[in-house]
């Protein structure tokens, strides 16, 4: 298998803040410990037993060096494009000459980019003529003798059949801006290169560009948050999992004050990743950072608890810088900001199998309403957990099905009874989900 893993600098896919490792960097590490653990006790399913990764930018600068150019990451993108065609050529080159890209049993993720976004325009971060080739030799591994669906045809015209998702897929990994931003500054490539407004288009254009190239090719796509766990990646790549949206209203549930309900939702999340690959919306966290700039100390303790306190302040570094940082805004930006969290998250339910919503609470949620309707008109079956007897129509006709008391049952009489409700239909909803895809 291979994964062709895009990002835009800064979003932390091999380097964290510091010089840590990154997401596939810790990916990488995890699964070689799942996968030993489980093969030596017998319960190993999946026919991928190493996952490896090759950094393609890091070997383009090692063959530079051994061609004897002085190219430093700080300067690489400085090269005339024919320059840094031709360094990309031998290193993609070296590439699909390697044996271990085309092991059965391996999984090879390569990092790079789509494009780069320097000095005021797009730098190519792919080379198509090798993705051509990448694309062509595995469909020539993967065929069988005997087709097993009709060939898709029109007069003179014969298109190339998908490529099954044990063979290839596409993802990107993406960020909050302001997180990218962190990381970016702590290099001596980008320090002050890109504002906010161009992160946010750059990391628009490298998930659209992805998309296309994987459109193309016809094979999977996924958008996968860096804060996701590295699980989420690893259960992609080895198993065919189901693929669950959790939506819940995040901005009602804080304003309300009523941040152990969204602690029940991702603890939910984690229940539910014990067999489904789960996309949790939080996992960017720009509406978070924004909304620093505009809550006070009281509102910011009202709004989350004592751990989520204690999150904000790792992601951000300083809570006072975030402040500034989201103070210095303008209103361009935000409306920018939030557009791009629209689409992420419509973006995440088209690439799952359903929409499991959380909706603790009576009041309407644009947000969850937004993502149930797109849902729903994109053929995804939706399930809603909701706390209360009574349910508008309205709300009720984008689901496949509502967990709710009945029309019989009582109302909950305060946060507990809505938690405590919560917390039991959450995991009738798992066993559900559990025997309808024969998990149970």
């Amino acid at each position: 298998m291979i994964v062709i893993a895009t990002g835009v600098s800064g979003c932390g896919k091999v380097r964290e803040l510091g010089g840590g490792p990154g997401y596939l960097v810790r990916l990488v590490d995890e699964a070689e410990q799942r996968i030993e653990s489980a093969i030596a006790e017998g319960r190993w399913t999946s026919p991928i037993r190493r996952i490896r990764m090759v950094d393609v930018g890091r070997l383009m600068l090692d063959r530079a060096r051994d061609l004897g150019l002085e190219v430093r990451t700080e300067t690489i993108l400085d090269m005339s494009p024919e320059a840094l065609q031709q360094l990309r050529a031998v290193a993609l080159t070296e590439l699909v000459n390697d044996p271990e890209l085309w092991q059965e049993d391996s999984a090879t993720i390569l990092v790079t980019h789509a494009c780069f976004w320097w000095k005021g325009h797009l730098i190519p971060g792919l080379d198509t003529h090798y993705l051509k080739l990448i694309f062509d030799e595995t469909r020539r591994r993967l065929a069988r003798p005997e087709p097993t669906a009709v060939q898709e045809s029109l007069p003179e015209l014969k298109l190339a059949p998908p490529i099954r998702p044990e063979g290839i897929f596409y993802v990107t990994i993406v960020d909050s801006v302001y997180k990218i931003l962190q990381r970016l500054n702590d290099t001596e490539q980008w320090r002050d290169q890109v504002p906010t407004n161009e992160v946010i288009m750059w990391q628009e254009q490298e998930v659209f560009l992805t998309k296309m190239l994987a459109d193309y090719e016809r094979v999977p796509h996924y958008l996968v948050a860096h804060d996701e766990p590295a699980q989420t990646l690893f259960d992609l790549i080895c198993f065919k999992r189901p693929r669950i949206y959790l939506g819940y209203p995040i901005t009602h549930l804080r304003r309300e004050g009523l941040w152990n309900l969204i602690d029940e939702a991702r603890a939910f999340a984690r229940s539910l990743r014990e067999h489904f690959v789960v996309f949790d919306p939080l996992s960017v966290k720009d509406e978070e950072a924004v909304a620093l700039g505009r809550l006070g100390t009281k509102e910011f303790d009202a709004q989350f608890s004592a751990e989520q306190r204690a999150e904000i302040a790792a992601w951000a570094g300083s809570l006072e810088r975030a402040r500034e940082w989201a103070a210095s805004l303008d209103e361009r930006t935000r409306l920018n900001l939030g557009r791009a969290t629209v689409v992420r998250d419509l973006r995440l339910i088209d690439q799952s199998d359903m929409n499991v919503v959380f909706y603790p609470t009576g009041q309407m949620s644009f947000g969850a309403l937004s993502e149930m309707i797109h849902a729903h008109a994109t053929g995804k079956k939706v399930y809603i957990i909701y706390p209360f007897a009574s349910i508008s129509p309205f709300l009720e006709y984008a689901a496949t099905r509502v967990w709710t008391p009945g029309p019989d049952g009582a109302n909950p009489q305060g946060p507990e009874d809505i938690q405590t409700f919560m917390s039991r239909a959450a995991q009738e909803v798992k066993q559900e989900l559990l025997r309808e895809y024969g998990m149970a």
